[in-house]
């Protein structure tokens, strides 16, 4: 097949130009993304770009049995109505909305606008829409008594992406087959399941449950293709980044001074004052590793805390409250993959325990939280929550100061937001009055972020400085040293059994950044390029050749996308001429392509 030929979104084969219904649906649901979505697709000037994406099949299951049994009008308003349903999942997580073909959608996540955790957003689009259209299903089956049900197939891989229009229509070339796959899993994919590829499970580490569905063998691929089924997002998914997918693990390197500057805030929090800190750093810096040396510290069996944690997902912008969410819950102990109401009966039993001797905040804190987890809220409770947002916002901040004070009363609290650069405004709005308890109780107040001075978290910590003054710790993470960064290989790869070509290599990519050191490490096991014999590893004749993972391509194009054109522009011209040379090269290349 011509490398720049089109796939159809049904069975992954070349297709001719889409009917004229199809490009009127497409126009009207891109018409439909969020203005800031919008904003940024139409942001991404690209031309024949070459990029990392994951793409989204999604079909209707026996689409041509079902316009049998239909009026063509009726058909043609259910396929409309589920194409809104399916395309609402795919802009939630940011993705592009690619081609539509008779009853199936393909969308990529990735391109134009790229994120670090792209396959994992295409899995959640799935997820959604298979939520959505579940409903939608049971009021087809009443009004029209027929089966309706989508499936979905998801493969990660090289796309070129071509021109962006106007209308927010985007047209891709295939380079290789990585969209011809994705169509294969979707073909094997059961009704109302997800099917990805060994790829796609790879990139997204240990996020969601799925059955391996063991080797696939597909129409025009040689060799078979690795498959699993997505069951769900798990209760309580572990780091996607670091070794424990090939059993190594490093103590925590180069960290000393920050761990000492964060422990020693337990102590004066256990001796009943309270205070916050900040940690500061660019991905992969390490933030998440200090924070749980911390935790480790703090559940010490001889004095421990309670540990509170919330993290914000890339995602989250447009998602109001999900920090807070995520706070509540950990606090109460209620896991997203609990049943609704259950979780509202763990929810009831918990504020009772909290707020037992008042039995009028009880009645008043359990329906405020209820109503912000998304539990069902009784009817005799529904007056409590039928209010405006802004004063909705004030009770969630009232119902959230309870149950802090009263956790404070047992023993001392240590509060996480992680990622914070990622949250809502509403979230931040709520944590900047929550804040001030860390002045007045002994409770730690702990943030980790990105330097990203534009967004809402920077904000919170404006506000921190002002309101704690000397008493606000902030914790600046720089890249490892030298020294430190071969600690951490030789951790990992007892270094001296390592020839040092390839241990320089190693240090040479990562560039003083512990997720770089240790995805590179995972990379070259995985590829059988370094291999273990015994208690020796030992590099292969292709070591020499190792690249940049697929696991940093998403995190360093997501990085480069944020940047000015003029400023992408350079650093395009910059990777052709080496990873070192004088500033006055560069300049010189720019000037002489300007004139």
């Amino acid at each position: 097949m011509a490398p720049d030929a089109k796939f159809c979104a049904n069975c992954g084969q070349a297709l001719t130009q889409a009917s004229s219904s199809d490009t009127a649906t497409h126009s009207r649901l891109t018409a439909t993304a969020p203005e800031p979505l919008i904003a940024k697709m139409l942001a991404a000037k690209l031309t024949g770009e070459l990029k990392p994406v994951t793409a989204l099949f999604a079909d209707v299951v026996g689409s041509t049995t079902l316009a049998e049994q239909m009026d063509p009008e009726d058909w043609t308003a259910m396929i409309n109505e589920a194409f809104d349903l399916m395309s609402r999942a795919v802009f939630r997580y940011e993705g592009t909305i690619a081609q539509l073909q008779g009853d199936a959608m393909l969308a990529f996540f990735g391109a134009p606008v790229a994120h670090e955790d792209d396959p994992e957003r295409a899995i959640f689009a799935a997820l959604e829409m298979l939520e959505s259209t579940a409903e939608y299903a049971r009021q087809l089956k009443s009004s029209h008594g027929i089966d309706f049900r989508i499936r979905a197939g998801i493969n990660s891989g090289p796309v070129m992406v071509g021109n962006v229009g106007s209308d927010l229509r985007y047209e891709y070339t295939a380079l290789g087959d990585a969209v011809n796959v994705a169509a294969r899993m979707q073909t094997a994919a059961e009704p109302s399941t997800i099917v990805v590829t060994e790829m796609t499970r790879r990139l997204t580490g240990d996020t969601f449950d799925l059955a391996d569905l063991g080797e696939i063998q597909v129409k025009g691929k040689a060799e078979p293709i690795h498959a699993y089924r997505v069951l769900g997002r798990k209760a309580a998914p572990a780091r996607r980044r670091g070794l424990e997918s090939v059993g190594l693990d490093s103590p925590m390197v180069g960290r000393e001074t920050a761990l000492r500057q964060l422990s020693s805030l337990l102590g004066v929090v256990r001796s009943g004052k309270g205070r916050a800190a900040f940690v500061v750093g660019e991905p992969g810096i390490g933030k998440s590793r200090l924070l749980a040396e911390l935790k480790r510290i703090a559940l010490a069996p001889d004095a421990p805390m309670t540990w509170v944690e919330g993290r914000c997902v890339s995602y989250g912008r447009n998602l109001p409250y999900h920090l807070l969410i995520d706070l509540v819950r950990s606090i109460l102990g209620i896991s997203f993959a609990v049943p609704e109401a259950e979780a509202r009966a763990m929810l009831d039993r918990a504020i009772e325990r909290l707020l037992g001797a008042d039995a009028a905040e009880v009645a008043d804190t359990a329906p405020l939280l209820a109503h912000l987890l998304g539990l069902p809220v009784r009817p005799d409770e529904a007056a409590r929550t039928a209010v405006e947002p802004s004063v909705m916002q004030a009770r969630y901040v009232a119902a959230t100061h309870r149950v802090l004070r009263s956790l404070a009363a047992e023993r001392p609290v240590v509060i996480v937001c992680e990622d914070i650069h990622w949250a809502d405004p509403a979230s931040i709005a709520v944590a900047t009055q929550v804040m001030p308890l860390a002045s007045q109780l002994p409770i730690l107040f702990v943030a980790a972020l990105r330097r990203e001075t534009d967004s809402a978290g920077w904000a919170l910590l404006q506000q921190a400085r002002a309101l704690f003054g000397v008493d606000l710790t902030e914790v600046e993470l720089e890249p490892l040293s030298t020294a430190d960064s071969r600690t951490l290989v030789a951790n990992l790869l007892e270094v001296e059994s390592l020839p040092d070509r390839v241990r320089d290599l190693i240090m040479a990519r990562a560039e003083g950044n512990p997720f770089f050191v240790e995805e590179v490490v995972r990379m070259l096991i995985e590829r059988g390029v370094i291999v273990a014999q015994g208690d020796r590893w030992v590099a292969t004749s292709e070591v020499g050749g190792v690249e940049i993972p697929e696991s940093l391509h998403g995190l360093l194009l997501a990085r480069i996308d944020q940047l000015p054109e003029a400023a992408k522009r350079s650093l395009r011209i910059a990777a052709v001429i080496g990873r070192q040379f004088p500033e006055r090269v560069l300049e010189r290349v720019i000037l002489e392509g300007m004139t």
